[in-house]
């Protein structure tokens, strides 16, 4: 290229010499791309090669966490190439000038890089050697789309392909997972006995071949639109692919769990006790809070904060005149006719109810509201035993809608009290409503958009129970309960994440403190502090959020008195979407300064 350039120059010297007509003038001088340009290409490119990375992706609820041991793709290969793509993405932004950028794409370089480290630090620590628990991962999200519900309805030929495509996907996650189960058995990273014991009972739900299984769902539900040749060949390969396929899948998996890896399960749970143990939990707090706090002071800061609500419980009650203490309130609400709900219907209708009084309330304290909606359903069987009384999934895509979960497990023996606090926080104007505000920002990056900090969205939900008054909603005793019950159990949550995995607490430790400090039943105990020990560090995220965010606010109204507006404060938050904690503390706090 070199000598025919300068061959060419010399050619041209030489006509211009001889009289020839002068060289064109050169093309007009394109401008520079701007360091803002070159950062948006680098994080849309990001997208798109993350997706391409992983095709498939399962069902997401309302936080985002990287996780690179927790996807359909577990394979040597696939963590090689995912830490590649990291590192690539984070030598490519950490090039770019920051300083240069305007302080909206400042905010984007910030947490992109911010990502990008947790990400590539995530790889430090052998996750994949973990995959399974009864609360999140990976049996458990494939059956959701097996069930041909939604996003992963089977409506035409396409659509049957990608189940096929996402079946081959499983069965090979299963052998990928057993044979790293075998490598954590061997390294010392065994799981706790108490959460496979608990998710063998799912796993033979799942792998029973019975006319209720939810892989047969999609045989109910293909359109009557298909011709008839083609209904019957999808029908067919449907009944094939779960005989063949998937059950013998879950059967492997079940088996291997219960002959082979219960009996050398470990009775620790703390992950404290594993190699790396402590390093990897101070890595789950930064990510889970956006903070460098050791897990023992987030520890006595969840032990005073529990304190402190037990006495604005205990107030609660008695302004209403009740003479017990929160626990027999709680007791006595369960038992009183006028809360509790008999049928699954009635509590589906009661949320049905609550989805149109919030949305009719919100405007008093929210400026343009999304478009965004969300549909109410009852959650599948096989996740009752494992799930909250409500719980959130995002829209897969524009097509579908987001989903509200409405667990009804035993309610036709045992009554349920449905919940306007814990709706608050779940639905409107908690996680759909701050998701479906920043995936309406078409100028926002891919990444932001779908993204979701884990301490800005937990705390959000947990402010949000904290506008029933406000909006209307807490119309007596036991909602304004239920709000204070939840905000407990938050902070319950972090006095138990820190001293499970970092204290050395025993399980029956941890339920011991949650029956003494909260209003709470024995089944309730037990989930609670199981999802912390299979989750690590995630119960953080809820306490450090909510703080962060009432502190802002409080802070906002001392600042501006009379001035303050609860609109403007609340489009401050969310107007950006999710981002780490300290980056919103910044962001809001230039808020103030402008407002001033």
């Amino acid at each position: 290229m070199t000598r025919f350039f300068f061959g060419s120059l010399a050619a041209a010297l030489y006509l211009s010499a001889c009289g020839s007509a002068p060289p064109p003038p050169p093309p007009p001088a394109v401008a520079a791309r701007t360091p803002a340009d070159q950062l948006r290409t680098l994080v849309d490119r990001y997208s798109d090669d993350y997706r391409l990375l992983n095709p498939r992706p399962m069902p997401q609820g309302a936080a985002v966490r990287f996780d690179p041991g927790g996807g359909p793709d577990i394979s040597a290969q696939f963590l090689a190439d995912s830490l590649s793509l990291e590192r690539r993405y984070l030598d490519g932004v950490a090039a770019l000038p920051r300083e240069r950028l305007p302080p909206e794409s400042q905010l984007t370089y910030d947490m992109f890089k911010r990502e990008r480290e947790l990400a590539v630090e995530s790889f430090t620590y052998p996750a994949e050697l973990s995959p399974v628990n009864p609360f999140r991962s990976v049996p458990l999200e494939f059956a959701q789309t097996g069930t041909g519900g939604g996003a992963y309805a089977i409506l035409s030929a396409n659509d049957f392909d990608n189940w096929q495509l996402r079946v081959e996907d499983y069965v090979r996650w299963t052998d990928e997972a057993i044979a790293d189960l075998r490598e954590g058995l061997r390294r010392g990273y065994a799981e706790p006995r108490v959460l496979i014991a608990e998710l063998l009972p799912v796993l033979n739900t799942l792998a029973e071949d019975a006319s209720s299984s939810p892989f047969y769902e999609p045989l109910r539900t293909l359109p009557g639109t298909l011709a008839e040749p083609e209904r019957r060949r999808i029908s067919q390969a449907i009944s094939f692919g779960v005989k063949s396929r998937i059950l013998p899948a879950y059967r492997a998996l079940r088996d291997f769990l219960r002959d082979e890896y219960l009996p050398r399960a470990r009775q620790s749970v703390g992950l404290s006790a594993l190699p790396l143990g402590d390093a990897w939990y101070a890595f789950l707090i930064r990510r889970e809070t956006s903070s460098r706090l050791k897990a023992s002071e987030l520890h006595s800061i969840g032990v005073l904060e529990v304190e402190h609500l037990r006495g604005r419980l205990q107030s609660v009650l008695t302004e209403a005149g009740f003479a017990g203490d929160a626990q027999t309130f709680y007791e006595a609400m369960h038992r009183e006719p006028r809360t509790a709900l008999k049928t699954a219907q009635e509590l589906q209708n009661f949320y049905d109810q609550q989805k149109v009084e919030v949305a009719t309330a919100m405007p008093a304290l929210f400026e343009g509201l999304p478009q965004g909606d969300f549909a109410i359903r009852r959650l599948e069987p096989f996740r009752e035993a494992t799930s909250a009384a409500l719980t959130y999934q995002r829209a897969a895509n524009r097509n579908s809608p987001a989903i509200l979960y409405v667990n009804s497990a035993g309610i036709e023996t045992a009554p349920i009290v449905p919940t306007v606090p814990e709706f608050l926080r779940r639905a409107i104007p908690g996680y759909h409503l701050q998701i479906s505000i920043q995936d309406e920002r078409g100028d926002l990056p891919r990444f932001r958009r779908q993204g979701g900090d884990p301490g800005f969205v937990e705390g959000w939900g947990i402010y949000a129970e904290s506008l029933g008054n406000p909006l209307g909603l807490y119309r007596d005793t036991e909602s304004k309960f239920g709000a204070l019950a939840d905000q407990l159990e938050c902070a319950a949550g972090m006095a138990i994440d820190t001293g499970i995995h970092a204290l050395g607490w025993t399980r029956d430790q941890a339920l011991g403190y949650l029956h003494s400090q909260l209003p709470i039943d024995a089944a309730g105990a037990t989930l609670a502090v199981d999802r912390i020990i299979a989750l690590p560090g995630e119960a953080l995220a809820c306490a450090m959020g909510w703080r962060t965010i009432q502190g802002l606010r409080e802070g906002a109204e001392q600042s501006l008195g009379a001035r303050f507006d609860l609109r403007a404060f609340h489009s401050a938050l969310l107007n950006d979407g999710a981002m780490p904690l300290d980056l919103l503390d910044a962001k809001v706090n230039r808020w103030l300064k402008s407002s001033q």
